[in-house]
């Protein structure tokens, strides 16, 4: 097996990380492998904002657990079981949403300047953009030896414009990804198989 087919399949979400630190030019080149995904005509719509002071991370964990939480107004039986158990680890004082990782990557992005259909298709294409870069980036820090994780619940902190302006995003941009980076606890197990029977057609 080749390394490319090698590090796809040996990438796994990981969520609990080591206090070493990821050395700034590795950083870089992960930046760097994410600039180098598809774009849709040639746009590279990604920015990137990189964190890697604790303290922050802790307080923007705590903050995203806040919007996610407000966002669900109150946590009541009509809820789905999956909800209400994502809820309830929300609300503890311990978990930390980006599992104390030592560095957090933001991907941020511009919305499209236009109107009507074709912004919705070019917001697709930079939303697309954004998540090719994040995957080129993981998969890059896999084949270092270095852990990810796409933490979907960082997602809120969008709305927050006192977080933005104290990440210095300019008005217009979108959060697209946030990622977490760091050296795992343990060794990354192979990831879980998956279903074979995936083809809907095979037209020869």
């Amino acid at each position: 097996m080749n390394d490319v087919f090698e590090n796809i399949y040996s990438r796994r979400s990981v969520r609990n990380y080591k206090s070493t630190d990821v050395p700034d030019d590795i950083i870089r080149e992960l930046i760097k492998a994410g600039t180098y995904a598809p774009t849709a005509m040639n746009r590279q719509p990604w920015r990137f904002v990189v964190i890697k002071n604790k303290e922050m991370i802790a307080r923007l964990s705590e903050r995203a657990k806040k919007l996610w939480l407000d966002g669900l107004d109150k946590v009541d039986e009509s809820f789905d079981p999956q909800v209400k158990r994502l809820a309830n680890v929300m609300q503890r004082p311990e978990f930390n949403v980006f599992y104390g990782a030592p560095v957090l990557i933001l991907i941020f992005a511009g919305a499209s300047s236009h109107q009507g259909t074709f912004a919705e298709v070019e917001n697709m294409f930079i939303t697309d953009d954004c998540a090719a870069a994040a995957e080129n980036m993981m998969l890059a820090a896999r084949s270092l030896g270095i852990g990810s994780c796409w933490i979907g619940f960082g997602m809120p902190l969008d709305s927050d414009q006192e977080i933005r302006q104290e990440l210095n995003v300019p008005d217009g941009y979108r959060l697209m990804a946030p990622l977490i980076f760091g050296y795992p606890v343990k060794d990354i197990e192979m990831a879980p198989p998956r279903e074979a029977d995936v083809i809907l057609n095979w037209i020869a």
